[in-house]
């Protein structure tokens, strides 16, 4: 069983509350199309969604007819899934497990990890999960990781950030610590002032802490040896990767 990890209490506890505020089903959609036209995903291929949180992508990828295998530690994220995919009128594997533990071999025809879903554990643990990843990949087989950009982010992170969804706002106190590359976040749920006061107040959702990798970093921990071809994109929309880019984003070929 592996180690218990900084934000496992937060992602048990507290993202639950917030992630369908900030994850958004229509840039699933538009995630997804891009990975299929960069992977050449093809109807009926097996693809493995992991961490797959409330299944927003997994459910976009098997509207596409792909046999799609979703995997979260979170039984609240993956009941969610459940219903998401039967309202879309689709079929998820799902399966309940840290992603620390997967044992997929040479199962899969594309495997993607998404929406900086990689950095929670130590660095050793990292490497052991994308090791994972590619021997869960048949031969010819597609990686995509999504990540945030480190060497952005050290330069550009905001001391706070405000996300507003539907009448819910989120706001993100940010700490960035150059010398570990570790990005320590507190996230608020704001609420709005009420008829008996006038100021709006505002409660301590929970903490996470993850350590963000650059591109020459996890390329080194992919070990670029094992894939027949690396690119990398500043998004899932095909922008080209440079160091003003938030997103870092791996597209591996086995």
């Amino acid at each position: 069983m592996p180690l218990v990890f900084q934000s496992e209490r937060f992602f048990r506890e507290a993202w639950p509350q917030i992630s369908q505020s900030v994850e958004s089903g229509t840039d699933a959609a538009s995630d997804v199309q891009w990975i299929a036209g960069a992977t050449g995903l093809e109807t009926g291929a097996r693809v493995l969604d992991a961490p797959c949180g409330f299944g927003r992508h997994s459910v976009e990828f098997a509207r596409r007819d792909c046999e799609t295998t979703g995997v979260d530690f979170s039984e609240t994220e993956l009941g969610r899934a459940r219903r998401a995919a039967g309202e879309a009128g689709v079929s998820l594997a799902l399966v309940c497990q840290d992603i620390r533990d997967m044992e997929f071999s040479s199962e899969f025809d594309l495997a993607v990890n998404l929406f900086s879903s990689i950095g929670y554990f130590s660095e050793d643990e990292d490497r052991l999960v994308l090791d994972r990843f590619w021997r869960a990949l048949r031969p010819g087989g597609a990686f995509v990781v999504d990540t945030r950009n480190r060497d952005q982010c050290v330069r550009s992170l905001p001391p706070e950030e405000r996300m507003r969804r539907g009448n819910s706002t989120i706001r993100v106190e940010n700490e960035f610590d150059p010398t570990t590359s570790r990005w320590r976040a507190r996230w608020w749920r704001l609420k709005r002032a009420s008829a008996k006061s006038e100021d709006a107040s505002q409660e301590l959702i929970g903490e996470s802490e993850i350590r963000l990798y650059s591109a020459h970093e996890l390329l080194h921990m992919l070990r670029p040896e094992r894939w027949r071809k690396v690119e990398l994109f500043g998004g899932l929309d095909g922008t080209p990767f440079s160091l003003d880019t938030h997103r870092l984003v791996v597209v591996a070929r086995k």
